[in-house]
């Protein structure tokens, strides 16, 4: 057989087995490769006890050991102002007994800037504002909100006076009711009157004075005030709360035993009427 042909026959086989694995790939599915997931890292958190209210703590209240627990809180969180375990294992037993001079909620850390360790010392001297004095002065059920307002409530305090009208063509006096705000703001510090329900569900108010706090001079016109008439307490909103004390009206201060008139119009003529403090 020729050279030549036998060259063409070996070059066409080799093509045709070129060909034939050629068709056979495509023919072959591909394989996915999947991809290595790594195993999710699950991050310890420390945590640390920490002393916190188990119930709200009122204004003025002392502090009992029913009043505080310990719970677990992530450490990254605890700050200095917290008491944690660690640094006072005994902080329950030490804080029983210490005044809180802020409201504390339920669930929130305790933190001694809100407490008063009063010792030997008095808890309304040690409640009192620096520069500040506490005031008591006398109230009714009627005229403190019913009975409803607790230290650390900010309150307006309302003047009544009754004013007498000492003329007039009949020769007859009439009397006159004249109230004014005194005081805006007004913290209150202590009050004997409280809300309670009797064993028949009954309610009652029992009580009749009310502590202040009041700078010096605020605290002499409000006695003043109240040797003139009756005061009346206004509840304020916890939402209106805020700010310093503002002293109103300066009725208190006008003299007794000076008189003023007003015009008074009877039948179309008017007439000057004296008016007197009572």
């Amino acid at each position: 057989m020729d050279v030549r042909r036998i060259v063409i026959i070996v070059g066409m086989l080799g093509l045709a087995a070129v060909l034939f694995l050629y068709i056979r790939g495509l023919g072959t599915p591909v394989q996915q490769v999947q991809p290595v997931v790594a195993a999710p890292v699950v991050e310890q958190v420390e945590y640390k006890d920490v002393l916190v209210a188990k119930q709200d703590v009122v204004f003025g209240s002392r502090l009992t050991a029913l009043d505080l627990e310990w719970i677990q809180w992530p450490a990254e969180s605890v700050t200095e102002a917290f008491i944690t375990s660690d640094s006072r294992p005994g902080a329950v037993e030490e804080l029983t007994g210490t005044v809180a001079q802020a409201p504390i909620f339920i669930g929130e850390p305790i933190q001694t800037r809100k407490l008063i360790n009063t010792g030997d010392r008095s808890v309304m001297s040690a409640l009192l504002a620096p520069g500040m004095r506490a005031v008591t002065t006398r109230i009714s059920v009627a005229s403190a909100a019913g009975g409803f307002i607790k230290p650390g409530d900010r309150v307006d305090i309302i003047l009544t006076r009754q004013l007498q009208d000492l003329g007039g063509n009949d020769g007859r006096r009439q009397n006159y009711s004249v109230s004014d705000t005194i005081f805006e703001n007004v913290r209150v510090m202590a009050i004997d009157q409280n809300f309670q329900v009797g064993a028949e569900g009954q309610a009652t108010v029992v009580g009749s004075t009310a502590t202040f706090e009041l700078a010096q001079e605020d605290s002499e016109y409000l006695q003043e005030a109240v040797s003139q008439g009756d005061i009346t307490l206004t509840l304020r909103s916890l939402h209106n709360s805020s700010g310093q004390v503002i002293r109103r009206a300066e009725g208190a201060k006008r003299d007794n035993a000076g008189s003023s008139t007003i015009a008074v119009y009877r039948a179309g003529q008017a007439q000057q009427v004296g008016l007197r403090g009572q």
